[in-house]
């Protein structure tokens, strides 16, 4: 968070100058970048250390704006798209974990996860081809944070795997900003 905000220092002594596109592209360079290094990690934070976290995300859409003060700040991440940092982190391993179902990641990581077998005794009805090997569990918390744990509880609950790339964004900022 520390890094944060000593961004968003040297920004907002510029922002004047820069268009609102730029200080978008800016603020996803400098800032969501670092918030997303080691998303697995950040999973099970404290709301304490989740907090720090989302207040500079928060300050970002304020330099966006040019707004300053403690104004309302979730319209405006709501028109940036930037969903909240506890969701943003459940986004970006689900997008790893597609990544690694697909070839498309590192194999050490593609190695982590694996699909669930089906076995003779399960129903038809249960033929989720999509569904994650759960990892055992340990009675350590920084286990759960481990991509090989994560991944798969995330990847499990998700609504509908078919939809996946054009819906997983929008489906955690439903989550995060329901419908009233």
């Amino acid at each position: 968070a520390e890094y944060g905000w000593i961004q968003l220092s040297n920004l907002w002594r510029i922002g004047k100058r820069l268009s609102r596109d730029l200080k978008i592209q800016l603020v996803h360079t400098l800032i969501h970048s670092r918030l997303d290094y080691g998303n697995a990690l950040l999973r099970n934070l404290t709301v304490k250390d989740l907090n720090r976290l989302q207040k500079v995300q928060n300050s970002a859409a304020r330099f966006v704006f040019g707004a300053r003060g403690w104004r309302g700040v979730t319209e405006m991440r709501k028109k940036l798209h930037f969903i909240p940092v506890c969701y943003r982190i459940q986004f970006k391993v689900c997008l790893l974990t597609f990544k690694c179902l697909n070839g498309l990641a590192p194999p050490y990581l593609a190695e982590m996860i694996a699909l669930r077998k089906q076995t003779e005794r399960e129903s038809r009805s249960n033929d989720d081809l999509t569904a994650l090997e759960l990892a055992p569990r340990r009675n350590f918390c920084s286990t759960d944070r481990a991509f090989s744990v994560c991944a798969p509880e995330l990847w499990n609950k998700l609504l509908s795997v078919d939809i996946f790339k054009k819906r997983l964004k929008v489906h955690f900022f439903d989550l995060a900003y329901p419908k009233t």
